[in-house]
């Protein structure tokens, strides 16, 4: 065999050997896909159903709106698949035209980078824990006082007990628990009831104190409750 010969089939023999190689190679791709990609899709799978559409509850100028308004929008803020350009076009839907605000939200352009920022200054304009809890606590103690303003007899026991408890569970959603409360609001509170019911009040909070408990704004609730639902 010549070396012009020798050569070509080298050549061809190198040829052959690059190609498997290369099919080798691309059978190994296939049993290990890459590593980015396998996470991107374990960890941003692609949504295969469609949400229901929600009515929003639209913010304005009252703060005492806010936590109603930021505990039904947070299933959009925290919503993985929605681009934050796209939270920005809800978030101007969910507040009133033409409001105190409408203009905070107004007042950034709907960019992906700008969301963030609204949503902290919404909170700081309206959110701000301090001034939630004077909000609710001054709400709780005008409702109590117009009760007790109004008669004890043309109390409506339903409306105020879904009033009263509202106004407690609010609270209780910014940290602030019926102890550092109760001591004052609860005499309060039981100025207003219907006589019979306070003295029914009366003899259940004596029993329970009897047995070790102590008087809580809490057992009042409880109490005023089973009276509700006996009615």
């Amino acid at each position: 065999m010549d070396v012009t010969s020798l050569k070509v089939q080298t050549k061809a023999l190198r040829t052959s050997f690059t190609c498997s190689a290369k099919q080798i190679d691309d059978e190994f791709e296939k049993e290990n896909p890459d590593i980015k990609q396998l996470l991107t899709e374990i960890v941003s799978p692609q949504r295969k159903f469609k949400l229901p559409e929600i009515e929003l509850k639209k913010l304005s100028e009252d703060s005492n709106k806010y936590l109603t308004f930021r505990t039904q929008f947070r299933k959009i803020d925290e919503d993985s698949f929605l681009p934050p350009e796209d939270k920005c076009q809800y978030l101007l839907q969910a507040v009133v035209l033409k409001s105190k605000a409408a203009r905070v939200v107004e007042s950034f352009l709907t960019i992906a980078d700008n969301y963030p920022k609204t949503i902290a200054q919404l909170k700081d304009k309206f959110g701000r824990e301090d001034l939630l809890v004077q909000i609710y606590v001054r709400d709780l103690l005008s409702m109590v006082m117009k009760n007790a303003i109004s008669g004890r007899a043309t109390t409506d026991l339903p409306a105020f007990y879904d009033e009263l408890e509202s106004k407690i569970r609010a609270l209780e959603s910014l940290g602030r628990t019926q102890e550092k409360y109760g001591d004052f609001l609860s005499p309060l509170v039981e100025s207003c009831l219907p006589e019979e019911i306070l003295i029914a009040w009366e003899r259940h909070r004596n029993l329970n104190e009897a047995s070790g408990g102590t008087r809580s704004l809490e057992q009042l609730p409880n109490f005023l409750n089973k009276e509700v639902k006996a009615e």
